[in-house]
């Protein structure tokens, strides 16, 4: 089965922190397209898209995916052939040595090679003395502009089996389904409403997230759901299904919301044989969910394991492409289709408390009988 448009038009994309152009520019013209969809900038360069047609009182949900991936930003020309840019985000020290990358600039693509790292900064999570580069040299084929952003020099998206191979998977491939989503109920003309928070600069602190959630470019009372790519972990694995994140390193996300996604998924699994979910803590990373709890915000995560984070292939020790399961990507999106859909939607109720409740009724009388029997 070939890659959506969507998906295999968004990884081919070049994205960087604070330079998302292309990528933010082609959910404005998707969007467009779309009957029943609207798409508008918050003050801070995020995108807010809506579907909404005859939906019900239950509160809409948003789901939230960010633009950019880690990645160079094009800073001066030294000499002729010599760039100095930065490095905006969280890749080790060690796999840049002589790491190929391109930039997009004048409308073209200009080849690259990392030359040297000149500015880093450490990475205490990952032990002493090592470091993640900020600032580098690099031997280009041309002239660039300032703030081009660079890409490492990888193949085109490639399908091999259920297993995409793309350069910046992390989080375009989010990004797809969201589009997907909006598309779908678009086409359906389904009653419901949903709204998508697309993010500038996730991969340098949330950033994007974060001025959305101090300006309160989404409503407080809304639910948010954050779309990631997460580290593949030994008990979360590629092929097994999108994951119900219920927390990351820094935090854990609100347990009502969690409990609904579950509670959808729960009922899908029982619909569609072929669709599989996995609920688990995936603390390899941080994601804007943890900016938006600190915010006030009920939030939790649907994520997919990626294989070689940010571009990263500890087995060979070189960037290399990131890698995803096509059935994951495609449960997910149904997945999001369904919570849209769900009846009667996100509200105050938690099934968790409500299943609690009924064991508790059945046995609530033999806490007073044992206080009798032992006065």
């Amino acid at each position: 089965m070939p890659l959506p448009k969507t998906l295999s038009t968004l990884l081919r994309l070049p994205t960087a922190a604070f330079t998302e152009t292309a990528v933010l520019a082609f959910i404005k013209d998707t969007c467009r397209r779309l009957s029943g969809v609207t798409c508008r900038p918050d003050r801070h360069g995020n995108l807010l898209a809506c579907y909404r047609h005859r939906p019900g009182t239950a509160t809409p949900l948003v789901f939230a995916a960010h633009t950019d991936h880690p990645a160079f930003v094009a800073r001066e020309m030294a000499d002729r052939r010599t760039l100095r840019a930065d490095f905006r985000g969280g890749v080790l020290s060690k796999y840049f040595t002589g790491g190929r990358v391109r930039f997009w600039s004048g409308g073209h693509w200009i080849k690259a090679r990392v030359q040297e790292v000149i500015k880093t900064l450490p990475v205490p999570t990952q032990g002493p003395g090592v470091t993640r580069p900020t600032e580098a040299l690099l031997r280009v084929s041309g002239p660039v502009e300032r703030d081009a952003p660079g890409i490492w020099d990888l193949p085109d998206p490639v399908l091999k089996g259920d297993v995409l191979h793309a350069g910046p998977c992390d989080d375009l491939a989010g990004v797809a389904a969201l589009l997907e989503l909006l598309t779908r109920l678009s086409r359906k003309r389904a009653r419901a409403e949903v709204h998508c928070l697309f993010t500038r600069a996730e991969e340098v602190g949330f950033i994007g997230a974060i001025a959305a959630a101090k300006s309160r470019s989404v409503p407080r009372k809304r639910p948010i759901v954050a779309i990631e790519m997460s580290k593949a972990l030994p008990n979360a694995r590629i092929g097994d299904g999108p994951v119900l994140r219920v927390g990351d390193r820094l935090s854990t996300f609100s347990p009502e919301l969690t409990a609904f996604c579950r509670t959808v998924a729960d009922k899908l699994t029982k619909r569609r044989k072929k669709f599989a979910y996995q609920r688990k803590l995936m603390d390899g990373g941080a994601c804007e969910s943890t900016a938006y709890a600190a915010f006030g915000y009920q939030t939790t995560c649907i994520c997919l394991p990626l294989g070689n984070y940010h571009n990263m292939d500890a087995e060979r020790g070189c960037i290399a492409p990131e890698y995803i399961s096509v059935t994951d990507w495609r449960n997910m999106t149904d997945w999001f289709e369904a919570l849209v859909l769900a009846e009667p939607g996100f509200g105050p109720s938690n099934q968790v408390r409500e299943d609690l409740e009924r064991s508790f009724s059945k046995s609530a009388a033999l806490l007073g009988a044992r206080r009798g029997r032992n006065r």
